[in-house]
Protein backbone atom coordinates (compact mmCIF):
# COMPACT_ATOMS: atom_id res chain seq x y z
CA UNK A 1 0.00 0.00 0.00
CA UNK A 2 1.22 3.45 -0.77
CA UNK A 3 2.03 5.82 2.19
CA UNK A 4 -0.32 8.15 2.50
CA UNK A 5 1.92 10.61 3.89
CA UNK A 6 3.91 10.66 1.13
CA UNK A 7 1.03 11.24 -1.40
CA UNK A 8 -1.15 14.18 1.05
CA UNK A 9 2.45 15.97 1.37
CA UNK A 10 3.12 15.73 -2.68
CA UNK A 11 -0.10 16.60 -3.78
CA UNK A 12 0.09 20.10 -1.39
CA UNK A 13 3.53 20.77 -3.06
CA UNK A 14 2.42 20.07 -6.62
CA UNK A 15 -0.75 21.80 -5.95
CA UNK A 16 1.08 25.33 -4.58
CA UNK A 17 3.16 24.88 -7.80
CA UNK A 18 0.59 24.56 -10.70
CA UNK A 19 -2.59 24.94 -9.30
CA UNK A 20 -3.77 22.06 -11.36
CA UNK A 21 -5.85 19.64 -9.48
CA UNK A 22 -5.42 16.53 -11.68
CA UNK A 23 -1.63 16.78 -12.59
CA UNK A 24 -1.55 17.06 -9.02
CA UNK A 25 -3.09 13.89 -8.57
CA UNK A 26 -1.54 11.83 -10.88
CA UNK A 27 2.53 13.18 -10.01
CA UNK A 28 1.54 12.48 -6.20
CA UNK A 29 0.31 8.85 -7.01
CA UNK A 30 3.15 8.27 -9.59
CA UNK A 31 5.93 9.50 -6.90
CA UNK A 32 4.31 7.56 -4.18
CA UNK A 33 4.36 4.49 -5.81
CA UNK A 34 7.88 5.00 -7.22
CA UNK A 35 9.18 5.83 -3.35
CA UNK A 36 7.45 2.44 -2.06
CA UNK A 37 8.33 0.63 -5.23
CA UNK A 38 12.28 1.63 -4.41
CA UNK A 39 12.25 1.24 -0.77
CA UNK A 40 10.64 -1.97 -0.47
CA UNK A 41 12.83 -3.60 -3.65
CA UNK A 42 15.35 -5.25 -2.28
CA UNK A 43 13.02 -7.19 0.29
CA UNK A 44 9.97 -8.01 -2.33
CA UNK A 45 9.50 -8.28 -5.80
CA UNK A 46 7.94 -5.01 -6.96
CA UNK A 47 5.47 -6.71 -9.50
CA UNK A 48 2.32 -5.29 -8.48
CA UNK A 49 4.28 -1.46 -7.75
CA UNK A 50 5.33 -2.11 -11.40
CA UNK A 51 1.85 -2.34 -12.73
CA UNK A 52 0.62 0.65 -11.15
CA UNK A 53 2.98 2.55 -11.82
CA UNK A 54 2.67 1.65 -15.71
CA UNK A 55 -1.22 2.38 -15.62
CA UNK A 56 -0.42 5.79 -13.70
CA UNK A 57 1.86 6.78 -16.08
CA UNK A 58 -0.30 5.61 -19.55
CA UNK A 59 -3.45 6.90 -17.50
CA UNK A 60 -2.98 9.71 -15.56
CA UNK A 61 0.17 11.51 -15.78
CA UNK A 62 0.84 11.05 -19.52
CA UNK A 63 -2.33 13.31 -20.13
CA UNK A 64 -2.19 15.54 -17.57
CA UNK A 65 1.27 16.37 -18.77
CA UNK A 66 -0.12 15.98 -22.48
CA UNK A 67 -3.05 18.32 -21.33
CA UNK A 68 -0.28 21.08 -19.56
CA UNK A 69 1.12 21.19 -22.67
CA UNK A 70 -1.39 21.95 -24.36
CA UNK A 71 -3.21 20.65 -28.03
CA UNK A 72 -0.49 22.05 -30.53
CA UNK A 73 2.43 20.63 -29.04
CA UNK A 74 1.04 16.98 -28.55
CA UNK A 75 0.40 14.40 -30.85
CA UNK A 76 -2.43 12.93 -29.69
CA UNK A 77 -5.01 14.79 -27.66
CA UNK A 78 -7.88 14.10 -25.51
CA UNK A 79 -11.92 14.30 -27.29
CA UNK A 80 -12.72 15.27 -23.75
CA UNK A 81 -12.80 17.82 -21.14
CA UNK A 82 -10.19 17.72 -18.04
CA UNK A 83 -12.81 17.10 -16.10
CA UNK A 84 -14.48 14.67 -18.12
CA UNK A 85 -11.47 12.36 -18.43
CA UNK A 86 -10.44 12.34 -15.23
CA UNK A 87 -13.70 11.69 -13.58
CA UNK A 88 -13.58 8.55 -15.31
CA UNK A 89 -9.61 7.60 -15.21
CA UNK A 90 -9.04 8.18 -11.45
CA UNK A 91 -11.79 6.29 -9.69
CA UNK A 92 -10.90 3.38 -12.44
CA UNK A 93 -7.19 3.38 -11.38
CA UNK A 94 -8.66 3.25 -7.62
CA UNK A 95 -10.60 0.17 -8.26
CA UNK A 96 -8.12 -1.31 -9.77
CA UNK A 97 -5.32 -0.56 -7.35
CA UNK A 98 -8.08 -1.88 -4.99
CA UNK A 99 -8.42 -5.05 -6.40
CA UNK A 100 -5.10 -5.98 -7.31
CA UNK A 101 -4.67 -5.63 -2.72
CA UNK A 102 -7.59 -6.89 -2.07
CA UNK A 103 -6.25 -10.91 -1.43
CA UNK A 104 -3.34 -10.59 0.89
CA UNK A 105 -0.44 -12.91 -0.82
CA UNK A 106 3.11 -13.77 0.20
CA UNK A 107 4.47 -14.74 -3.50
CA UNK A 108 6.59 -11.86 -3.56
CA UNK A 109 9.06 -12.65 -0.96
CA UNK A 110 10.04 -16.03 -2.26
CA UNK A 111 13.25 -17.85 -0.44
CA UNK A 112 15.47 -19.36 -2.49
CA UNK A 113 18.12 -20.27 -0.40
CA UNK A 114 16.43 -23.76 0.79
CA UNK A 115 16.68 -24.61 -2.94
CA UNK A 116 20.62 -24.39 -3.05
CA UNK A 117 21.55 -27.33 -1.57
CA UNK A 118 20.38 -29.14 -4.63
CA UNK A 119 21.79 -26.54 -6.79
CA UNK A 120 23.69 -29.39 -8.99
CA UNK A 121 20.01 -31.06 -9.82
CA UNK A 122 18.22 -27.76 -10.23
CA UNK A 123 21.22 -26.08 -12.50
CA UNK A 124 21.15 -29.41 -14.74
CA UNK A 125 17.25 -28.86 -15.38
CA UNK A 126 17.23 -25.42 -15.80
CA UNK A 127 19.86 -25.48 -18.39
CA UNK A 128 17.93 -27.97 -20.14
CA UNK A 129 14.51 -26.50 -20.17
CA UNK A 130 16.47 -22.78 -21.30
CA UNK A 131 18.02 -24.72 -24.32
CA UNK A 132 14.86 -26.60 -25.30
CA UNK A 133 12.76 -23.25 -24.98
CA UNK A 134 14.86 -21.41 -27.29
CA UNK A 135 14.86 -24.12 -30.01
CA UNK A 136 11.30 -24.18 -29.69
CA UNK A 137 11.27 -20.48 -30.73
CA UNK A 138 12.49 -21.76 -34.13
CA UNK A 139 9.80 -24.10 -34.65
CA UNK A 140 6.78 -22.14 -33.70
CA UNK A 141 6.32 -20.18 -36.67
CA UNK A 142 6.07 -23.32 -38.72
CA UNK A 143 3.12 -24.61 -36.69
CA UNK A 144 -0.93 -24.00 -36.77
CA UNK A 145 -1.52 -21.32 -34.80
CA UNK A 146 -2.95 -23.29 -31.78
CA UNK A 147 -0.07 -25.10 -31.35
CA UNK A 148 2.22 -22.41 -32.28
CA UNK A 149 0.72 -20.30 -28.98
CA UNK A 150 1.60 -23.55 -26.80
CA UNK A 151 5.22 -23.55 -28.23
CA UNK A 152 5.52 -19.90 -27.46
CA UNK A 153 4.05 -20.21 -23.77
CA UNK A 154 6.98 -22.96 -23.79
CA UNK A 155 9.40 -20.61 -25.11
CA UNK A 156 9.19 -18.27 -22.23
CA UNK A 157 10.06 -20.56 -19.87
CA UNK A 158 13.76 -19.97 -21.33
CA UNK A 159 13.35 -16.27 -19.16
CA UNK A 160 12.05 -18.52 -16.00
CA UNK A 161 14.73 -21.14 -16.08
CA UNK A 162 17.71 -18.99 -17.05
CA UNK A 163 16.43 -16.29 -14.02
CA UNK A 164 16.56 -19.67 -11.72
CA UNK A 165 20.06 -20.44 -12.67
CA UNK A 166 21.05 -16.88 -11.59
CA UNK A 167 19.18 -16.85 -8.32
CA UNK A 168 20.95 -20.46 -7.23
CA UNK A 169 24.34 -19.18 -8.61
CA UNK A 170 24.37 -15.01 -9.72
CA UNK A 171 28.23 -15.06 -10.06
CA UNK A 172 28.73 -18.56 -12.14
CA UNK A 173 25.03 -18.30 -13.81
CA UNK A 174 24.99 -14.39 -14.76
CA UNK A 175 25.74 -15.61 -18.57
CA UNK A 176 22.08 -17.97 -18.41
CA UNK A 177 19.75 -14.64 -18.33
CA UNK A 178 22.07 -12.07 -19.88
CA UNK A 179 22.49 -14.67 -23.41
CA UNK A 180 18.25 -14.90 -23.61
CA UNK A 181 17.50 -10.91 -23.15
CA UNK A 182 20.68 -10.44 -25.85
CA UNK A 183 19.07 -13.07 -28.29
CA UNK A 184 15.59 -11.17 -27.48
CA UNK A 185 17.20 -7.90 -27.42
CA UNK A 186 18.99 -9.22 -31.30
CA UNK A 187 15.48 -9.84 -32.68
CA UNK A 188 13.77 -6.61 -31.57
CA UNK A 189 16.01 -4.41 -33.07
CA UNK A 190 15.94 -6.69 -36.19
CA UNK A 191 12.16 -6.89 -36.30
CA UNK A 192 11.79 -3.25 -35.35
CA UNK A 193 9.54 -4.58 -32.22
CA UNK A 194 10.82 -3.53 -28.66
CA UNK A 195 7.57 -4.33 -26.61
CA UNK A 196 8.41 -7.83 -25.40
CA UNK A 197 12.62 -7.03 -24.80
CA UNK A 198 11.73 -4.16 -22.71
CA UNK A 199 9.23 -5.87 -20.61
CA UNK A 200 11.92 -8.77 -19.68
CA UNK A 201 14.38 -6.46 -18.99
CA UNK A 202 11.94 -4.59 -16.76
CA UNK A 203 11.02 -8.09 -15.20
CA UNK A 204 14.95 -9.19 -14.99
CA UNK A 205 15.86 -5.79 -13.42
CA UNK A 206 12.77 -6.49 -10.83
CA UNK A 207 14.73 -10.15 -10.00
CA UNK A 208 18.18 -8.83 -10.07
CA UNK A 209 17.39 -5.96 -7.53
CA UNK A 210 15.58 -9.13 -5.34
CA UNK A 211 18.66 -11.09 -6.01
CA UNK A 212 21.81 -9.16 -5.65
CA UNK A 213 20.55 -6.41 -3.12
CA UNK A 214 21.95 -3.59 -4.65
CA UNK A 215 22.90 0.07 -3.03
CA UNK A 216 20.25 2.60 -3.44
CA UNK A 217 22.15 4.52 -6.15
CA UNK A 218 22.58 1.55 -8.07
CA UNK A 219 18.99 1.08 -8.33
CA UNK A 220 18.53 4.64 -9.27
CA UNK A 221 21.19 3.91 -12.07
CA UNK A 222 18.73 1.06 -13.14
CA UNK A 223 15.72 3.18 -13.49
CA UNK A 224 17.95 5.88 -15.35
CA UNK A 225 19.06 3.12 -17.66
CA UNK A 226 16.00 1.90 -18.74
CA UNK A 227 14.65 5.29 -19.14
CA UNK A 228 17.27 6.09 -21.49
CA UNK A 229 16.95 3.16 -23.49
CA UNK A 230 13.28 3.51 -24.11
CA UNK A 231 14.05 6.86 -24.99
CA UNK A 232 16.87 5.72 -27.75
CA UNK A 233 14.09 2.70 -28.47
CA UNK A 234 11.87 5.67 -29.44
CA UNK A 235 14.32 7.70 -31.50
CA UNK A 236 15.28 4.57 -33.74
CA UNK A 237 12.26 2.72 -34.11
CA UNK A 238 10.85 4.76 -36.80
CA UNK A 239 13.75 6.02 -39.07
CA UNK A 240 14.92 1.88 -39.07
CA UNK A 241 10.81 0.71 -39.63
CA UNK A 242 10.34 3.30 -42.51
CA UNK A 243 13.86 2.20 -44.17
CA UNK A 244 13.41 -1.42 -43.52
CA UNK A 245 9.44 -2.27 -43.89
CA UNK A 246 9.84 -0.18 -47.27
CA UNK A 247 12.73 -2.48 -48.90
CA UNK A 248 15.24 0.62 -49.16
CA UNK A 249 17.15 -1.85 -46.75
CA UNK A 250 17.72 -4.71 -45.13
CA UNK A 251 17.27 -6.05 -41.78
CA UNK A 252 20.50 -6.43 -40.76
CA UNK A 253 22.50 -5.76 -37.17
CA UNK A 254 24.85 -3.37 -39.90
CA UNK A 255 21.23 -1.78 -40.11
CA UNK A 256 21.01 -1.54 -36.53
CA UNK A 257 24.15 0.21 -36.59
CA UNK A 258 24.34 2.36 -38.80
CA UNK A 259 20.72 3.67 -37.78
CA UNK A 260 21.78 3.17 -34.16
CA UNK A 261 25.35 5.36 -34.59
CA UNK A 262 23.27 7.98 -36.02
CA UNK A 263 20.28 8.42 -33.42
CA UNK A 264 22.50 7.87 -30.41
CA UNK A 265 23.20 11.37 -29.77
CA UNK A 266 22.19 13.54 -26.69
CA UNK A 267 20.52 15.87 -29.74
CA UNK A 268 18.38 13.31 -30.34
CA UNK A 269 17.40 11.19 -27.52
CA UNK A 270 16.97 14.03 -25.72
CA UNK A 271 15.48 16.58 -27.98
CA UNK A 272 11.61 17.64 -27.73
CA UNK A 273 10.54 15.62 -30.82
CA UNK A 274 11.59 12.52 -29.31
CA UNK A 275 10.85 13.50 -25.38
CA UNK A 276 6.61 14.12 -26.89
CA UNK A 277 7.12 11.32 -29.07
CA UNK A 278 7.86 9.16 -26.27
CA UNK A 279 5.05 10.92 -23.73
CA UNK A 280 2.26 10.25 -26.79
CA UNK A 281 3.54 6.28 -26.66
CA UNK A 282 2.87 6.43 -23.22
CA UNK A 283 -0.24 7.80 -23.37
CA UNK A 284 -3.38 5.35 -23.77
CA UNK A 285 -5.59 8.09 -22.24
CA UNK A 286 -6.21 9.09 -26.11
CA UNK A 287 -7.65 6.24 -27.26
CA UNK A 288 -9.97 5.41 -23.94
CA UNK A 289 -10.90 9.27 -24.55
CA UNK A 290 -11.95 8.65 -28.21
CA UNK A 291 -13.80 5.60 -27.24
CA UNK A 292 -16.05 7.79 -24.28
CA UNK A 293 -16.24 10.29 -27.06
CA UNK A 294 -17.48 7.95 -29.61
CA UNK A 295 -19.75 5.62 -27.36
CA UNK A 296 -21.78 8.98 -26.05
CA UNK A 297 -22.42 9.58 -29.58
CA UNK A 298 -23.60 6.18 -30.69
CA UNK A 299 -25.33 5.11 -27.74
CA UNK A 300 -23.71 1.64 -28.52
CA UNK A 301 -23.28 -0.32 -25.42
CA UNK A 302 -22.35 -3.95 -25.67
CA UNK A 303 -23.10 -5.44 -22.29
CA UNK A 304 -21.17 -8.47 -21.45
CA UNK A 305 -21.21 -9.41 -25.71
CA UNK A 306 -17.71 -8.32 -26.19
CA UNK A 307 -16.51 -10.41 -22.84
CA UNK A 308 -18.54 -12.99 -24.19
CA UNK A 309 -16.62 -12.84 -27.89
CA UNK A 310 -12.99 -13.01 -25.75
CA UNK A 311 -13.89 -15.87 -23.97
CA UNK A 312 -14.67 -17.82 -26.93
CA UNK A 313 -11.47 -17.00 -28.64
CA UNK A 314 -9.83 -18.00 -25.77
CA UNK A 315 -11.47 -20.98 -24.43
CA UNK A 316 -12.60 -22.39 -27.56
CA UNK A 317 -10.79 -24.33 -30.33
CA UNK A 318 -11.76 -22.78 -33.92
CA UNK A 319 -13.25 -26.10 -34.90
CA UNK A 320 -15.77 -25.56 -32.11
CA UNK A 321 -16.05 -21.88 -32.96
CA UNK A 322 -15.03 -20.83 -36.93
CA UNK A 323 -15.83 -17.61 -36.55
CA UNK A 324 -14.54 -16.38 -33.12
CA UNK A 325 -12.26 -13.29 -33.61
CA UNK A 326 -8.54 -14.04 -34.04
CA UNK A 327 -5.39 -12.14 -32.44
CA UNK A 328 -5.06 -9.02 -33.54
CA UNK A 329 -8.30 -8.36 -35.02
CA UNK A 330 -8.99 -4.63 -35.47
CA UNK A 331 -13.01 -5.13 -36.16
CA UNK A 332 -13.62 -4.49 -32.49
CA UNK A 333 -11.14 -1.53 -32.03
CA UNK A 334 -12.27 -0.16 -35.48
CA UNK A 335 -15.97 -0.23 -34.30
CA UNK A 336 -15.81 0.72 -30.97
CA UNK A 337 -12.61 3.24 -30.59
CA UNK A 338 -13.92 5.92 -33.55
CA UNK A 339 -11.27 5.06 -35.13
CA UNK A 340 -9.49 2.97 -38.03
CA UNK A 341 -6.64 0.91 -38.42
CA UNK A 342 -4.90 -1.85 -40.66
CA UNK A 343 -4.10 -5.08 -39.05
CA UNK A 344 -0.49 -4.06 -39.19
CA UNK A 345 -1.01 -1.21 -36.84
CA UNK A 346 -0.69 -1.96 -33.09
CA UNK A 347 -3.30 -0.36 -30.90
CA UNK A 348 -5.39 -1.83 -28.43
CA UNK A 349 -8.44 -0.46 -26.59
CA UNK A 350 -7.42 -1.60 -22.73
CA UNK A 351 -9.16 -2.22 -19.75
CA UNK A 352 -11.20 1.00 -19.01
CA UNK A 353 -12.12 1.34 -22.78
CA UNK A 354 -13.47 -2.02 -22.79
CA UNK A 355 -15.68 -1.05 -19.58
CA UNK A 356 -16.93 1.91 -21.01
CA UNK A 357 -18.06 0.04 -24.01
CA UNK A 358 -20.07 -2.48 -21.57
CA UNK A 359 -21.58 0.15 -19.41
CA UNK A 360 -20.36 3.41 -19.33
CA UNK A 361 -18.95 4.74 -16.59
CA UNK A 362 -19.79 2.36 -14.35
CA UNK A 363 -18.26 -0.59 -16.71
CA UNK A 364 -14.82 1.36 -16.06
CA UNK A 365 -15.23 1.02 -11.83
CA UNK A 366 -16.46 -2.44 -12.58
CA UNK A 367 -13.90 -3.76 -15.50
CA UNK A 368 -10.44 -1.44 -13.59
CA UNK A 369 -11.67 -3.47 -10.23
CA UNK A 370 -11.67 -6.84 -12.46
CA UNK A 371 -8.37 -6.41 -13.82
CA UNK A 372 -7.16 -6.07 -10.38
CA UNK A 373 -8.99 -9.14 -8.92
CA UNK A 374 -7.57 -10.99 -11.92
CA UNK A 375 -4.42 -10.04 -11.16
CA UNK A 376 -4.92 -11.08 -7.21
CA UNK A 377 -6.43 -13.94 -8.46
CA UNK A 378 -3.49 -14.60 -9.99
CA UNK A 379 -1.13 -14.37 -7.40
CA UNK A 380 -2.73 -16.74 -5.06
CA UNK A 381 -2.53 -19.03 -8.06
CA UNK A 382 1.07 -18.95 -7.98
CA UNK A 383 1.67 -18.81 -4.35
CA UNK A 384 0.04 -22.53 -4.02
CA UNK A 385 2.26 -23.62 -6.56
CA UNK A 386 5.50 -22.24 -4.75
CA UNK A 387 4.81 -24.34 -2.06
CA UNK A 388 6.50 -27.08 -4.31
CA UNK A 389 9.18 -24.63 -5.40
CA UNK A 390 9.85 -21.37 -4.92
CA UNK A 391 11.29 -20.79 -8.58
CA UNK A 392 7.48 -20.99 -9.19
CA UNK A 393 6.93 -17.51 -8.58
CA UNK A 394 9.08 -16.32 -11.85
CA UNK A 395 5.87 -18.13 -13.51
CA UNK A 396 3.86 -14.62 -12.73
CA UNK A 397 6.49 -12.97 -15.38
CA UNK A 398 4.94 -15.26 -18.41
CA UNK A 399 1.60 -15.03 -17.39
CA UNK A 400 1.04 -11.58 -16.96
CA UNK A 401 3.27 -10.41 -19.29
CA UNK A 402 0.80 -8.97 -21.69
CA UNK A 403 -1.78 -8.20 -18.85
CA UNK A 404 1.22 -5.75 -17.47
CA UNK A 405 0.98 -3.36 -20.49
CA UNK A 406 -1.78 -0.55 -20.01
CA UNK A 407 -2.15 -1.07 -24.58
CA UNK A 408 -3.26 -4.56 -23.77
CA UNK A 409 -6.23 -5.87 -25.58
CA UNK A 410 -8.02 -7.25 -23.02
CA UNK A 411 -9.07 -10.45 -25.32
CA UNK A 412 -4.94 -11.43 -25.47
CA UNK A 413 -5.01 -10.75 -21.52
CA UNK A 414 -7.63 -13.59 -21.24
CA UNK A 415 -6.47 -15.27 -23.52
CA UNK A 416 -3.01 -15.17 -22.72
CA UNK A 417 -3.77 -15.98 -19.12
CA UNK A 418 -6.17 -18.64 -19.38
CA UNK A 419 -4.10 -21.04 -21.77
CA UNK A 420 -0.55 -19.71 -19.45
CA UNK A 421 -2.97 -20.86 -16.57
CA UNK A 422 -3.10 -24.42 -18.43
CA UNK A 423 -0.08 -25.09 -19.95
CA UNK A 424 2.14 -23.76 -16.44
CA UNK A 425 -0.43 -25.90 -14.59
CA UNK A 426 0.16 -29.11 -16.04
CA UNK A 427 3.62 -28.57 -16.02
CA UNK A 428 3.86 -27.63 -11.95
CA UNK A 429 1.72 -30.82 -11.67
CA UNK A 430 3.90 -32.91 -13.87
CA UNK A 431 6.95 -31.98 -11.42
CA UNK A 432 5.47 -31.80 -8.19
CA UNK A 433 6.71 -35.25 -7.32
CA UNK A 434 10.29 -34.34 -8.96
CA UNK A 435 10.02 -31.18 -6.49
CA UNK A 436 8.77 -33.25 -3.40
CA UNK A 437 11.99 -35.10 -4.03
CA UNK A 438 14.00 -32.86 -3.37
CA UNK A 439 12.88 -30.61 -0.50
CA UNK A 440 12.30 -34.40 1.56
CA UNK A 441 16.32 -34.76 0.69
CA UNK A 442 17.16 -31.67 1.90
CA UNK A 443 14.62 -32.02 5.24
CA UNK A 444 16.85 -35.71 5.41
Amino acid sequence: MISLKYFFSLFLFFYLITEEIYFTFSIAIFISLFIRAIKISNNEFIFKETVLLLYTLNYLLSPSISLLLGEKITAYNLKLTEYDYFTLAIPGFIFLYIGINCIKTNLFRPNFDKVKISSLLNEKLFKSITVIAILATQIAPYLPSEFSFLIYLFSLLQYVSSFSLFALNPQKNFFWPLFTLLLLLYKAFLAGMYHDAIIWILFFGIFYIYIIKPTMKFILFWVVFISVFILFIQSFKNVYRGEVWSGQKVASISTVMEIGNNRATSDIILGEDNLLGTLSRANQAWIFASTVDNMDRNKNFQGLNNVYKYLEASLLPRFLAPDKITSGDKEIFNTFSGHTINAGTSMGLGIFADGYIAYGAIGVYIFGFALGLIFALTFKLVEGWTRISPFYVLLIFPLLNYAIRPDCELQTTINHLSKGIFFYGLIVWYTKKKFSFVTETQAS
